[in-house]
Formats: C-alpha cells, sequence, structure tokens
C-alpha cells in the first residue's frame, strides 16, 4: 500500500511540473474567441461489457445475462477539467459505485487529456493513472484471485494503482454551456465501461 501511495505521488508531482508549460503555451480558441478555463461533469456509471464473461458471474446480482457479459453497475463519476489550450486539458475524476458484486468501489485520476473539436462535436482521448479499489471480493465463496486486482488486499479492500489507462469520450455540445458526454474505459482485455452524462462550463 504504501508503495501504491508513493507512486501516486511521484506522477501528480511530474503532472505539476508539466503543468506549466502547457499554461505558458497557452493557446486562443478561434471557434469560441476566448478559452473557457474550467469544466465540471457528471457522469453515470454505467453498464459494464466482459468480453468472455463476468470472472465469478454468480455474485453478479445486476447481471443482463447468465454469463454476465453485461452488467448493470449504479454508481456516478465526477470529472473537473481545466483547459490549457486548444487541443489540451487537465482532467481530475473520482468515482463511487456499486460494481458487478453489487459492493462499494471507486476510482481516482489525474491527467493530461489531448481534445479535439469539429463544429458542435468534440472528442478527446486520456492515458493517465489511476487508482481503482473495491471491496474485497474474497468475501464471496465462488471468488477466485483475478488478473485485475490479483491479491492486492489492505483490510476489507482490494486496490490497485495503474500507470497509465485509457479512456476515450465523445462530447456533443447542446449549447454554450453544457454538453452531452458519453465515455468509454476500455480495461481490455477483462471489462468494458461505459458513462453517459453532461458536461457544464464554469
Amino acid at each position: 500500500m504504501k508503495t501504491t501511495i508513493f507512486k501516486i505521488r511521484n506522477v501528480i508531482h511530474l503532472i505539476l511540473f508539466l503543468a506549466p508549460t502547457f499554461l505558458y503555451a497557452q493557446q486562443v480558441d478561434t471557434a469560441a474567441g476566448k478559452i473557457h478555463h474550467w469544466y465540471l461533469s457528471f457522469q453515470y456509471l454505467g453498464i459494464t461489457y466482459h468480453p468472455d464473461g463476468g470472472t465469478t458471474p454468480e455474485v453478479y446480482p445486476l447481471k443482463l445475462d447468465e454469463n454476465a457479459y453485461f452488467v448493470l453497475n449504479v454508481g456516478v463519476a465526477a470529472n473537473i477539467d481545466y483547459v490549457l489550450s486548444k487541443y489540451f486539458f487537465l482532467r481530475f475524476t473520482t468515482s463511487l459505485y456499486k460494481d458487478c458484486a453489487f459492493v462499494t468501489a471507486g476510482c481516482f485520476h489525474l491527467g493530461p487529456r489531448v481534445q479535439y473539436y469539429w463544429k458542435k462535436n468534440g472528442i478527446n482521448l486520456g492515458i493517465v493513472p489511476i487508482f481503482s479499489y473495491r471491496e474485497d471480493w474474497h468475501q464471496f465463496e465462488e471468488y477466485e484471485d483475478d488478473d485485475f486486482y490479483g491479491d492486492r488486499v489492505s483490510g476489507k479492500w482490494q486496490y490497485r494503482f495503474f500507470p497509465y489507462a485509457i479512456e476515450l469520450e465523445y462530447l456533443r455540445r447542446i449549447n454554450d454551456h453544457l454538453e452531452f458526454q458519453y465515455s468509454l474505459i476500455p480495461g481490455a482485455p477483462l471489462v468494458f465501461t461505459s458513462l453517459l452524462g453532461v458536461r457544464f462550463r464554469l
């Protein structure tokens, strides 16, 4: 656990070190005439897809099929974005939800993203560090260690720090202050997570 915290601290220090460089390179968004720096978004989390079926489908109460290829999760993710330039922004995300086995889980991540807009549409890509946790699945007799968390356990929690994770996002501008937001987190080959929400300009 201490090693994981040390890694997270190093990643945050690196991001804070690089941030002034991005800020200095700030550009004017010619489409809007001005860069709007702060955005806040909330997303429903969501449906997860397991390409090979769930690892322990017997304990998934909200599975949508027998083998748990699709499972309904119940939770929310919140994002704070700081736009650095027309093509870059920083995002901090936290989430809290009930996972496939309907126990408490969540994550934190912080890092830069690349974005591109055309007309009312936007896409962005983040390849950023993430710290993920959930209540320990060893409470279920059917559970065996999986490749996602393995034997990383602290108290009643399982956890894992990933140096990088991918998130793809599509945005559809509704008006000058509001966007529809769809995100896909491809945790291949085990799970793909979808999130739906709205993004507000502050």
